[in-house]
This record gives C-alpha cells, sequence and structure tokens, in this order.
C-alpha cells in the first residue's frame, strides 16, 4: 500500500502565528503554527465551543485532535519550538466589498453568532477592557526615535490621541457578557464556493459584551482612510437587529473593545519590533502592523459619528 501524496505550502501569516495548507492525496488541511504559547485546555473549549456552532448552522473550520486526542502538538526546538494545531480546511474566497450586500451579510453573521451565544466561560481577558499605561506611549517612541525605527515618528506624533482614547475605555460589565469571537475582522471571513460566509480563527473566542464586539465590527468593517461609510453601517446594523442580535450601542463605551484591542496590539508588537533579540521576520512583520494600526486609530469624532448611526437605526 503506498502513502498518500504529501505536500505543504504557507498561505498566510499573522503576529502571533501561520497557516500552512497540507494536502494528502485528496484530502486537505489547515495546519496553524503558533509561534508562541499555547494551552490545550483553552482549545479543547474552543473547540467543543465551535463544533456546537457548527451544528448550529455556522460556517467554519472544524478542529482535528490527534491521535491521542490532543489538539496541540509541540515542534521540536531546531524547528522554533512553536505550537501545530490541524483543522479541516474549508476553500473559499476572501468576501468582496463589491459582492452581494457584503454589509448585510455580515450583520447577518454577527446577529446570529450573538443570538446562538452561550454563556461566557472563564475569566475576562484584560486585553479588551484595559490599556496600556498614558506614559507608556511616550517611552516607545522615545525607544524607536533613539533605534531610527520607521515607525517612531508616527507613534510621536499620536501619543496624545492615544492617551485621549486610552480615558474612553472602561471595565466592561461582567453581566452583560456573552461568549464573542473577539477577532471577527475582514481578514478572517471567507466565501464558500456555495456562496456562504466562513467564519475563520476562532482561537481569541471569549467573554466579551456584545455592543462593544458590535461596535468594533462596524469600525473594522465600515471605516476606511478615517471615513465612515454610513450606508453600509446601516445595512449591518438592520441585518444585525433582524437576526436577534442583542447588543446596542449606548455611548463611547461601547468602544471599549476597539480601543483597547488596538492600543494593546500596538503597543505588543512595538515591543516587538524593538527587541533585538527577535526573529528578524518577526520584526520586520510587527513595523508593517504598527503602521497599519496608527493608520487605523480611531477619533472621538469618529466615535461620535458611528453611535449616532447605531441610535438611529435602532429608532
Amino acid at each position: 500500500m503506498t502513502s498518500p501524496r504529501a505536500s505543504i505550502t504557507r498561505v498566510a501569516r499573522g503576529a502571533v502565528g501561520q497557516i500552512w495548507r497540507l494536502d494528502l492525496g485528496d484530502e486537505s488541511y489547515a495546519v496553524k503554527e503558533l509561534f508562541w504559547g499555547a494551552d490545550e485546555q483553552a482549545v479543547r473549549t474552543e473547540a467543543a465551543l465551535t463544533a456546537q456552532l457548527a451544528a448550529a448552522g455556522i460556517r467554519l473550520p472544524g478542529s482535528l485532535p490527534a491521535r491521542d486526542g490532543r489538539f496541540l502538538a509541540r515542534l521540536p526546538g531546531d524547528l522554533g519550538g512553536g505550537w501545530l494545531r490541524l483543522y479541516r480546511w474549508v476553500d473559499g474566497v476572501p468576501i468582496d466589498p463589491a459582492g452581494p450586500d457584503p454589509a448585510g451579510r455580515v450583520g447577518d453573521l454577527l446577529g446570529r453568532l450573538h443570538a446562538r451565544a452561550v454563556p461566557p466561560r472563564g475569566e475576562p481577558d484584560p486585553w479588551y477592557d484595559t490599556v496600556p499605561g498614558a506614559a507608556s506611549w511616550d517611552q516607545l517612541a522615545d525607544a524607536a526615535l533613539v533605534q531610527d525605527a520607521g515607525w517612531g515618528t508616527g507613534l510621536a506624533a499620536r501619543t496624545g490621541l492615544l492617551r485621549e482614547l486610552g480615558g474612553l475605555v472602561t471595565p466592561a460589565a461582567a453581566d452583560a457578557m456573552i461568549t464573542c469571537h473577539r477577532d471577527l475582522h475582514p481578514d478572517n471571513v471567507l466565501v464558500d464556493d456555495s456562496g456562504e460566509l466562513v467564519l475563520l480563527d476562532w482561537d481569541d473566542v471569549g467573554p466579551a459584551c456584545p455592543d462593544r464586539e458590535l461596535a468594533r465590527l462596524l469600525a473594522e468593517w465600515h471605516v476606511h482612510d478615517g471615513r465612515a461609510d454610513a450606508a453600509a453601517i446601516m445595512r449591518t446594523l438592520a441585518a444585525y437587529l433582524a437576526a436577534g442580535g442583542p447588543g446596542r450601542l449606548r455611548d463611547e463605551h461601547s468602544f471599549g473593545m476597539l480601543i483597547a484591542s488596538r492600543l494593546n496590539f500596538l503597543q505588543s508588537q512595538a515591543r516587538v519590533a524593538l527587541d533585538p533579540r527577535a526573529n528578524p521576520e518577526n520584526r520586520n512583520y510587527a513595523a508593517s502592523e504598527i503602521l497599519d494600526t496608527l493608520a487605523r486609530l480611531p477619533t472621538p469624532g469618529l466615535i461620535a459619528e458611528l453611535t449616532g448611526l447605531a441610535a438611529a437605526a435602532v429608532g
């Protein structure tokens, strides 16, 4: 008996890992390589949750365990020492902004996710409702300028905005939380051969307030070059409400998840980019992510505009 033909190809990378496509004969799988720590119990909880959502009609790549039942496998030190996870491969293409009503479709997807959400498990992650100390931005900007990093001047120019945004973030209400995806940006959504939306990358699933995840989705999907697409926002909100989504944007505090996640991500990437011991590829990737994040920081004026549109959608 001959073994099936095998090939593996890297298809994407992010800040904390990369995705490979593994082809074994006629079968295809997605292999996620995690650069840093991973937790088996957290992955088991995620796999059980996503299996439940898949059974309820949410399209997503299912997690596959190894023969010993574990979902994580450790790479040897000479291959980086990271962790591997295996998923079923889902064929699809990125969602097309010019396609059939992407705004309504993603609103429906988030509404169905929130309407079917299970009660939260575990403790909330401070990543989503706390921010770096105000003094950290000047410290990071100074360190970047000393290293002559290309993003240093951009960070230095925005320290005032970063401090102002940080002041808008308040602790999320524990009694209002549900289990949320917590990373529903356009890069994590594919359209499969049947036209269905497929939601990827469930690594960050956990407790969050639905209004905060909704606010983050509006900013990440419908704000371009600092300007809001009001028509798309209204379509997303209408579809979200029609699908039974419980989130309602009330004021600027609904944007705490958006602000906290961007500011914490900015700080984490700055630390990688400034670390001379870090892998050069990771440092270069971090530098590009810093520039992208600085360019997409919301302003208090934009937040007020989005809050107003949400209030109009509810009526």
